[in-house]
């Protein structure tokens, strides 16, 4: 008993310790909270792009009849402006403030009501409310707000399970919903206004990609009015003027997607057709990275900007985010001679999925030598091919749109830092990409208003989603001018229809395009690229009007066709024809620049063995394949006896092995385990293997989880 009462006792303290370490000190917050919403937002005048402290916002907005707040729905830091609006309006009109919800619809009224004043338990008012999928993290602060004191909220929004009543009621009536049941005509607006031109210009440009499928116009000067866009409108309009009419004297506000009040239009005009001597103020709150570096440009899209910090969002999809910083890799060259007094012309290099940076920096190297300075970037998914090479990814479909924004950021900032820092002339900028590159290429330029460059976009692949991307329409622009930058996209033939309409729409929004014909024939292909690189930096285009020789890439990978391409043009002659061609592809009148690996190789110097990657250094392990000739394979026996690597430096060596028998990769692996040796670069002594050959070496290496194995398919050039 006794051991009990002291083991109670013990642990009666231990807790007690532990809940006063937990206590935070005197004056300081948990580091679980977020920062002061003063240290976490930027608020600029939407016309001046002043900056407005966050109290005068308040004094500001209390002023108002109506204050419509545009939001993106799912930002942490969003919802806790939104939240302080809420509650400065209320302190500085005497709680004569009523809440306006996009985020609940008008057949939830009732609902809403009985939950603010009591009447049921929360538990029922989800059930029966219909919320939206974040409602806990994003609203609930401002429903409880108001239920504290039993405030008014409206639910605003037009009821989505009344869209199909309306799909048979003829568009052009006077009285659309007359045909509709009494119970039914009770939550829907009394009357719908059109929405302007305009704003429907910004929406079909919203869904562009998508307007098929949505829907438009039957014909011209259509109104549109019983469009989903137009319902959502007009009922937000009049539930926040019908608010007004019930409490005379209060201020309503209300909160929505930013399209709805953006251009102080949308819902926002919807409530002024209804309440035209009612003072408005708008809010937009936009998330970014740095709020303090948000700066108001273009046509003015709202009274105030809030730029809030990008921090955490809310659940999507049924996923939670929140936003991190990431770093940008990217190589660069910048030829010697390059000064202020000779600046040279700058190449934005975006290369294809499955390849790293520092392979498009070989390859416009390979074709520019010292003429250019070269940003090449570096894909931000890393992921490992099939051959085992190191590469990367830009987008995945899911995330296009993020991952396009991250590229564009990532472009705009590269561009910046080397015209500050680098002797570049600022009038030759080029960004261009092959493969998924050229579609990020492609979309980077259409959407940053900002880049000035010439872009070419080479082959671009899985472009379908650009159409996502709304427009910079001109008119948003304001009194900003478009800078100079136009987009040439190169493509088969099956491209083009799809380009030629996409491009088409690029020039209604005034970026200058083409689109160029991608050569069939392999050997004036490779030439037509340079030359269509060359002519957007400002150089003189090559002439190719010599002899035919050719590189076969020995695997159908990304790295293999980029090695080719590289011994291609590092063997190439001045004027000489060259071409990159698939195993057993024809090869009439071209000679074969021969690339096979031996041993002799790397005894005569005409080659060098990769060391090991790694602090300490470590063993390379070259596999021979199962065909190689006995008398080849004593060669490379021999190399490793006079050990080039291990000559160089006491951290690396070589060693060979073969597919099966005493030196098999398993058990060359083995004695290096056994030798303390850990750290090993297996690669197969060919130029560049596949997946099924690197596969197989990977299974006869067996598991090896106490040792660190890189892998290379081949040894390239």
């Amino acid at each position: 008993m006794l051991r009990c009462d002291v083991i109670r006792l013990f642990w009666s303290m231990f807790l007690g310790l532990a809940a006063l370490l937990a206590q935070p000190a005197q004056g300081q917050q948990p580091g679980w909270r977020a920062p002061t919403l003063v240290d976490q937002v930027a608020v600029r005048d939407g016309r001046t792009g002043e900056r407005v402290p966050l109290d005068v916002l308040f004094d500001r907005l209390a002023t108002a009849d109506a204050v419509f707040v545009g939001e993106t729905h799912l930002c942490e830091t969003t919802h806790r402006v939104e939240l302080a609006i809420y509650r400065e309006l209320l302190q500085r009109r005497r709680g004569q403030v009523v809440l306006s919800l996009e985020m609940f619809e008008r057949d939830a009224q009732k609902v809403l009501d009985d939950y603010l004043q009591g009447r049921i338990d929360e538990a029922q008012f989800l059930r029966e409310a219909r919320p939206w999928g974040n409602y806990a993290t994003a609203y609930r602060r401002l429903i409880e707000r108001a239920r504290r004191d039993a405030l008014p909220v409206v639910a605003a929004n037009f009821p989505r399970p009344l869209r199909r009543a309306l799909a048979a009621v003829d568009p052009t009536v006077d009285e659309p919903f007359a045909a509709l049941p009494e119970h039914v005509r009770e939550l829907l607006p009394k009357r719908l206004f059109a929405n302007g031109p305009e704003y429907w210009r910004r929406v079909d440009n919203a869904v562009r990609g998508h307007i098929g499928m949505m829907g438009g116009p039957t014909k011209p000067g259509d109104p549109r009015l019983l469009d989903m866009q137009s319902l959502w409108d007009n009922s937000m309009g009049e539930a926040c003027a019908d608010a007004l009419d019930r409490h005379p004297g209060w201020s309503v506000m209300h909160v929505c997607g930013g399209f709805h009040s953006a251009y102080w239009d949308g819902t926002v005009r919807q409530f002024a057709r209804r309440q035209p001597d009612k003072k408005v103020l708008t809010v937009d709150i936009m998330p970014i990275a740095n709020p303090a570096a948000g700066e108001v440009d273009g046509k003015p899209r709202a009274d105030f900007v809030v730029f809030a910090e990008a921090r955490a969002n809310d659940v999507d999809e049924g996923a939670f985010t929140v936003v991190t910083a990431r770093e940008q890799r990217y190589r660069l060259f910048v030829p010697a001679a390059a000064d202020d007094e000779r600046r040279v012309p700058l190449l934005i290099w975006l290369g294809d999925d499955g390849l790293a940076a520092q392979d498009g920096l070989d390859l416009c190297r390979a074709m520019f030598g010292d003429a250019v300075a070269i940003a090449s970037l570096e894909a931000p998914y890393r992921e490992r091919g099939e051959d085992q090479g190191d590469g990367g990814r830009w987008f995945w479909a899911d995330t296009f749109r993020k991952d396009i924004a991250v590229a564009q950021q990532a472009v705009h900032r590269v561009w910046g830092y080397v015209l500050r820092n680098l002797p570049v002339d600022p009038s030759h900028v080029v960004v261009a990409g092959e493969g998924t590159g050229a579609t990020v290429a492609a979309a980077v330029t259409m959407l940053d208003t900002d880049l000035s460059c010439r872009t070419v976009a080479l082959d671009p692949r899985r472009y379908a989603k650009i159409k996502d991307f709304p427009l910079p329409l001109p008119e948003l622009r304001g009194d900003r001018a478009l800078p100079p930058k136009d987009l040439q996209v190169v493509g088969s033939e099956g491209d083009r229809a799809w380009w030629a309409s996409e491009l088409d729409e690029y020039t209604s929004v005034g970026l200058g395009n083409r689109f160029v014909e991608r050569e069939a024939d392999p050997w004036v292909r490779s030439g037509q690229s340079e030359n269509l690189l060359r002519t957007a930096l400002g150089l003189s285009p090559r002439a190719f009007d010599g002899g035919r020789r050719h590189v076969v890439a020995t695997a159908n990978t990304p790295r293999a066709r980029l090695w080719a391409r590289l011994a291609a043009l590092r063997e190439r002659a001045a004027g000489e024809r060259i071409a990159v061609l698939p195993a057993g592809a024809p090869a009439a009148d071209s000679e074969a620049i021969d690339v096979s690996v031996r041993a002799d190789d790397f005894t005569s110097g005409r080659r060098r063995l990769p060391p090991c990657p790694g602090p300490f250094g470590g063993t390379t392990v070259i596999a021979l394949p199962p065909d190689t000739s006995v008398e080849e394979v004593e060669a490379w026996l021999e190399l490793e006896r006079n050990d080039p690597l291990a000559r160089q430096s006491r951290f690396y060596r070589v060693r060979i092995a073969t597919a099966d028998g005493e030196r098999s990769l398993d058990k060359v692996l083995a004695a290096l385990r056994a030798q303390h040796r850990t750290n090993a670069l297996i690669l197969p002594a060919t130029f560049c293997a596949g997946g099924d050959e690197m596969r197989r070496w990977i299974a006869l290496a067996g598991e090896q989880d106490a040792m660190t194995l890189h892998w290379r398919p081949g040894f390239g050039l």
